[in-house]
């Protein structure tokens, strides 16, 4: 290699030299990337355990509150799916709106499953999309809007496009035993 080098002119050995140099420089910039990507890996991820630390530091607060969040709750009065379809879709005629809807999408963890309903109303005007905010706050516990967003119609004064997502809570077992009594205690109380 040595002998082939010297065998070169003089100019291709300065280019020589400047490819050989360019391609280090491309090396060592590849090289400081990867090494800069895994020192940002490795903090990100010591980050998400300081928080699931956290998390599981606050497990007894989040048991506690999440028994008192279920006192209420009755298992057959939660919403599934067709049922979830059926509310959003007398909400909205009560409220003298038509909507099209998406089909709910399902996320399940423990003894609940919430479900998720995309729906949009257009030349809706405010009266009604109160009188519907009002016929799905009745429904709660089991029934809340998520995101909401309103946008003027053009061309039509006082009328709106809105979208919601409604979720609906469905209860697929029975409470433990100690949560409905912790949930009778106050009851019994206040008698």
């Amino acid at each position: 290699m040595k002998h082939f080098f010297f065998s070169l002119k003089p100019r291709e050995r300065y280019m020589a030299l400047v490819a050989l140099l360019v391609a280090a420089t491309l090396w060592s910039t590849g090289a400081w990337s990867r090494v800069r990507g895994g020192w940002d890996d490795w903090r990100a991820l010591e980050e998400s355990a300081l928080v699931q630390k956290s998390w599981l530091a606050k497990e007894r607060e989040v048991r506690t509150a999440t028994s008192l969040a279920v006192q209420g709750l009755d298992s057959g009065r939660g919403y599934d799916q067709a049922k979830l379809v059926a509310e959003a879709v007398n909400a909205t005629k009560e409220a003298g709106l038509s909507a099209n809807t998406e089909s709910p999408k399902t996320t399940k963890g423990g003894k609940f499953a919430i479900h998720s309903l995309q729906m949009s109303c257009r030349k809706a005007d405010l009266a009604s999309v109160l009188r519907f905010y009002e016929s799905v706050k009745s429904r709660a516990p089991y029934l809340a809007i998520g995101n909401l967003s309103m946008t003027a119609d053009r061309g039509s004064a006082g009328t709106v496009t809105f979208k919601a997502t409604l979720t609906a809570l469905e209860l697929l077992g029975e409470l433990p035993a100690g949560t409905k009594a912790a949930a009778g205690a106050p009851e019994e109380a206040t008698k």
